[in-house]
């Protein structure tokens, strides 16, 4: 009964318009911690841009993973291939890893990675 009430009154947290999952609440609780502890005052500005910063290195190594597998498979169901079999293959794979890092990568910084 407690967790259904507490269920259905729960609302996502968000910041920046953007709601969090439970790795970028714990990176921002942590961001918050250190900055207390520190003497320092928390700012969400930097928090969210600590946030952004570690959301996008995941995407970097979950697309590179998304691209070395995809690339991989193709090569080798069709091995030996010809250059524009190669370059077909490199873009399939380099799409899927974009879309991939999409879904995962967050805030301003997205383009520098």
């Amino acid at each position: 009964m407690l967790r259904d009430k507490v269920i259905k009154k729960i609302k996502p947290k968000s910041l920046n318009g953007r709601k969090l999952n439970g790795e970028m609440l714990y990176n921002l609780a942590n961001s918050y911690v250190q900055a207390i502890n520190t003497g320092a005052v928390p700012s969400i500005e930097s928090s969210w841009s600590y946030i952004c910063k570690n959301q996008c290195q995941k995407a970097v190594e979950e697309s590179y993973s998304i691209f070395e597998k995809n690339f991989m498979e193709n090569f080798n169901r069709h091995a030996p291939v010809y250059d524009a079999e190669l370059k077909e293959f490199y873009v399939e794979a380099k799409t899927l890893a974009m879309i991939g890092f999409d879904k995962v990568a967050v805030g301003e910084v997205k383009a520098e990675f």
